[in-house]
Parts: C-alpha cells; structure tokens; sequence
C-alpha cells in the first residue's frame, strides 16, 4: 500500500514542480492540472491513512504534514483566484511536501 503511496506522490510531485514553476513564472495554471494535482494528493494520502489504522506507525508523521500541506495547498488556490501573491506560500508548501515524501520514500526503502 505504501508503495503505490509513493508512486501516487511521484506523480504529484512532478505536477507540483510544474505548478510551482508557474507561479514563479507569474503564468497561471490550467485549473484542470491543479485539480488533478490535488485529486492524486488525496488518493496518496488516503493510502498512508488507511495504512496507519492498519497498524503502521511509521506514518503519522507524514499524516500531520499532509494536513498542514493540504491547508496550504487550499490556501494558494484560493488567493491565485484572487490575483493574490504565493510565492512564498507555494515554497512553504513545496518544502514540506518534499520532506514528507522524503520520509514516506525512507519509510518504503528501509522497510
């Protein structure tokens, strides 16, 4: 289960690095590729949920990240509507999210 996680935040990785170039660039992003970016973030955690009420420990910590990921990803959709600044929200957002599948990748080649 925790493989197919990760493989999940593969894909969502690559679709946040293209996300996050966007904002950088000050282009906007079709609404369709946030969603699906999005879409696969849920699956991916659901998958770590379900896997730390199966009895895996190891991964609460990622689920506490996903929360604080998750707000901040909500958060940089709704003020990109509003034509409101994120950069620094969306670097904040990229950094955890890279430490979280940092630790889920660890968590599923150490074993």
């Amino acid at each position: 289960m925790l493989i197919f996680a990760l493989t999940i935040f593969t894909l969502v990785a690559i679709m946040g690095l293209g996300l996050a170039l966007d904002v950088f660039k000050g282009v906007g992003s079709p609404i369709i590729f946030a969603r699906i970016h999005a879409l696969l973030a849920l699956i991916g955690s659901a998958l770590v949920i379900a896997a730390a009420l199966g009895g895996d420990n190891r991964v609460w910590i990622n689920i506490g990240l996903a929360v604080v990921i998750i707000g901040l990803g909500i958060l940089i959709s709704f003020r990109r509507q509003k034509g409101l600044p994120v950069k620094g929200l969306a670097a904040l957002h990229g950094s955890l999210a890279v430490a979280c599948y940092g630790i889920l990748g660890y968590i599923v080649i150490a074993g």
